[in-house]
């Protein structure tokens, strides 16, 4: 009896040992990593837009006119449709006016698809606008707000997490628009009142742009046979996803938090998720393109505008 209780005696001390060097380690951790242990994140999700209530004193100008294999695109990017509060004036959504532009386009008329995808996001920054609305207004999602949000001239930057304009507070107006330091109208969303001019239907298919690789552009509707035009018109689905669980980052290197849509790489491609490729596009016949092209959507949901090329971009798109 007294050998037993003995055993049992030996055993509660290496049990309360192995606890005490565990508990140990792991406050050691504590200690080592306390950045990933108190990390907060610096940004909130929010959608906050601007009414628009602004009519411009600028009458828009824009021509699309097909040369041969190319189709030029002039515009003085000034928009057909009211906008937000925009210069240097108590509530407005930035300090940038809203000025006419002078810009000259050359894409493809015959795109093709190339071997690869191209990034809207370079390791560096923006590399390039995504394209051009039907009124002449650059389709331009990328935001340049990499981590960690104080001096984007800062080498040490990381553009891996760039902020998903959408979902963050970055003054956009009603149509998910705003301003450029150099009076430069442009959309980082779905442009809501130039759609509704439009009275997009929900039954047929709605070219409202062209991508910088020359490839046509719609909006959400799309045949739900890709190659069959008497197939019902159906709402497209990107193929993206927000990640689970929590970002990898120190809140000093690389953001922290879980991931919510804050940053661009919040969210992941999943092949078959939905009907579309990386690219928010697929390959169909449409109303204008009877023998089939590639086509992009921009859809309701991540990423609204594609942020990669299925084809080769005009460097006119090119962000300098």
């Amino acid at each position: 009896m007294y050998i037993f209780q003995l055993q049992i005696n030996q055993l509660r001390l290496f049990h309360f040992f192995s606890l005490l060097v565990f508990f140990s380690a792991c406050q050691k951790d504590k200690i080592e990593n306390p950045l990933v242990e108190n990390c907060i994140s610096q940004q909130n999700l929010d959608s906050t837009r601007g009414e628009c209530t602004e009519s411009l004193n600028f009458q828009s100008v824009v021509a699309f006119n097909l040369e041969g294999s190319y189709r030029n695109i002039t515009a003085n990017c000034i928009p057909d449709h009211k906008v937000g509060l925009f210069g240097k004036t108590q509530g407005a959504l930035n300090p940038n006016a809203i000025t006419p532009q002078t810009i000259s386009h050359k894409i493809s008329s015959q795109p093709s698809i190339a071997n690869s995808f191209t990034p809207l996001l370079g390791s560096n920054g923006p590399n390039y606008a995504f394209g051009i609305l039907n009124n002449g207004i650059e389709l331009d999602p990328v935001a340049a707000e990499p981590f960690p949000h104080t001096n984007i001239m800062d080498p040490n930057v990381n553009w891996a997490w760039n902020l998903e304009a959408t979902n963050v507070n970055l003054g956009l107006d009603c149509n998910n628009a705003h301003v450029q330091p150099n009076g430069k109208y442009h959309y980082h969303g779905s442009p809501t009142l130039f759609l509704e001019q439009l009275a997009v239907k929900t039954n047929e298919m709605t070219q409202i742009a062209y991508a910088a690789d020359g490839f046509p552009v719609y909006y959400k509707y799309a045949y739900e046979n890709p190659e069959d035009a008497s197939s019902a018109i159906v709402e497209m689905k990107s193929s993206y996803q927000l990640k689970e669980g929590n970002r990898p980052g120190d809140g000093v290197t690389a953001p922290c938090g879980p991931y919510e849509g804050v940053y661009s790489a919040d969210y992941e491609y999943v092949n078959g998720l939905g009907q579309l490729d990386e690219a928010n596009g697929r390959v169909g016949i449409t109303p204008e393109y009877p023998n089939g092209t590639y086509y992009y959507i921009i859809t309701s949901t991540f990423p609204i505008i594609p942020r990669l090329f299925r084809g080769t971009p005009s460097q006119d798109f090119a962000i300098r």
